[in-house]
């Protein structure tokens, strides 16, 4: 059974890992590493953040913790040993070990009108902040709350396991498809296997999402993402659409009003909803965005419809 996004429920979030990363010099590799300031996080906060290429195109986008001095990647399962590989190349002679913990750390999501109530059965409170957290035995709960109210509980498996029993006595349990709808429907993006290396970090709004920081020092992809920032004008961006059929990270867009057979973007993600249509997350060229005849796969493929995100587009770059 599918449920709408305003359903309370619990969702198993079986598609995302976690990579902890220890050591004296951790928080300065990190710096060194993603587009966000990791200096800012303090016990308890948590960031979205990305991994790019020299080139600036994002090998991950995932959300970084900080619980108890150590640090927690998030991120999909698909890409994780690619990113945790290539991460290990830079640590050189830095006090810093890295480690994929998925096999006894585990993430669970809450979600719907009712996340509190749920979570005030098990004596928990949410911070009043969205990306803060609160701990609970040797888990964390971060609230995630946006366009709707939800939650993020990550710590030990048999913590987590509990904590799933407990709930699914009031609360439905939902597969990892209902996770990544949420995500659309928030506007947060993720990378996926067939999707690494596509995207520039304001191609799928990062930007606006507090994913990028455009005042910390150097990291990999750094010279692109500013200059697009300080210099560029956007060709393309993030749009929540919707369609009649399935779709996939990375399948092509095309404007079927143009003579141009190029494609005019692709799938983020996609998942079905409670209606039987898809939500999905697609980046498109701005100029193409007035076109009523975007299509998926071909010029003769699905029609496209575009939705509303949660967050604005700046005013001068709409």
């Amino acid at each position: 059974m599918l449920h709408s996004i305003s359903d309370t429920v619990i969702c198993n979030t079986a598609h995302l890992s976690v990579i902890k990363v220890d050591g004296d010099d951790a928080m300065a590799f990190l710096q060194g590493q993603f587009s966000n300031d990791v200096t800012l996080l303090n016990d308890g906060d948590t960031q979205l953040n990305s991994y790019n290429s020299p080139k600036g195109r994002m090998y991950a986008a995932f959300r970084l913790c900080k619980f108890d001095a150590c640090y927690y990647l998030i991120l999909p399962k698909d890409i994780t040993e690619t990113v945790l590989k290539r991460l290990k190349m830079f640590i050189m002679r830095s006090n810093v070990t890295l480690e994929n913990i998925s096999e006894h750390w585990k993430t669970l999501g809450i979600s719907g009108s009712q996340t509190q109530e749920a979570l005030n059965k098990l004596n928990i409170s949410l911070p009043e902040a969205s990306n803060h957290s609160v701990q609970s035995g040797n888990k964390f709960i971060i609230n995630l709350s946006s366009n709707t109210t939800r939650a993020l509980a990550i710590g030990t498996e048999s913590d987590i396991v509990d904590m799933r029993i407990a709930l699914e006595k009031n609360y439905p349990l939902t597969q990892s498809e209902h996770w990544r709808r949420l995500d659309i429907h928030a506007g947060i993006p993720n990378i996926y296997a067939n999707t690494m290396e596509s995207f520039v970090a304001q191609m799928i709004n990062f930007q606006l999402i507090n994913g990028v920081s455009f005042t910390k020092g150097c990291y990999p992809g750094q010279e692109v993402v500013a200059r697009m920032h300080y210099l560029g004008k956007l060709k393309k961006r993030m749009y929540r659409v919707s369609l009649n059929c399935p779709a996939k990270p990375n399948d092509k867009i095309y404007n079927a009003n143009s003579d141009n057979a190029q494609s005019v973007g692709q799938i983020v993600d996609a998942q079905e909803n409670e209606n039987g249509s898809f939500d999905a997350l697609a980046v498109l060229q701005v100029n193409t965005i007035e076109s009523d005849n975007l299509k998926l796969g071909s010029m003769q493929g699905e029609q496209i419809r575009l939705e509303k995100l949660p967050y604005p587009f700046p005013a001068d770059d709409k």
